[in-house]
């Protein structure tokens, strides 16, 4: 459970980070551009972990236990359809030009990262040795 403990930490980390800098009166692009860059592999690399896991952790399950299973796959295909949408959707450029838009934009993003991570820690935490 560490390492996916340890990105989920990393990811919240980042959104914090990101609240503040969209709480900024105008954007600093370089932050953005930075943060952006960390969050974007993080994410990737915890959408795969969460695979990996959802293929590993199903045949223990009870068959009870592999519905929710299947919604979380479900959901962290879709969140990551969502995140790219909205990198490609908000450029740096587009950023600059409407800062307030970006603004609540990742706003709503970030709500929905916030939701998945918990959906993921409640649905696999129960299921996870320390050393996975």
């Amino acid at each position: 459970m560490s390492e996916l403990h340890d990105l989920h930490a990393q990811l919240l980390q980042m959104l914090d980070e990101l609240e503040e800098l969209t709480a900024q009166p105008a954007p600093d692009e370089a932050a953005l551009a930075s943060l952006r860059y960390r969050l974007t592999r993080t994410s990737s690399a915890r959408r795969r972990l969460i695979d990996s896991l959802c293929i590993e952790l199903r045949p223990t399950l009870l068959a009870s236990e592999v519905a929710p299973l299947d919604v979380l796959h479900g959901s962290n295909t879709a969140a990551m359809t969502a995140s790219s949408e909205h990198i490609s959707i908000w450029s740096l450029r587009e950023i600059v030009k409407n800062w307030p838009g970006y603004c609540q934009a990742s706003l709503a993003l970030r709500r929905s990262m916030r939701a998945q991570i918990e959906a993921e820690r409640a649905v696999l935490y129960p299921h996870l040795q320390d050393g996975s």
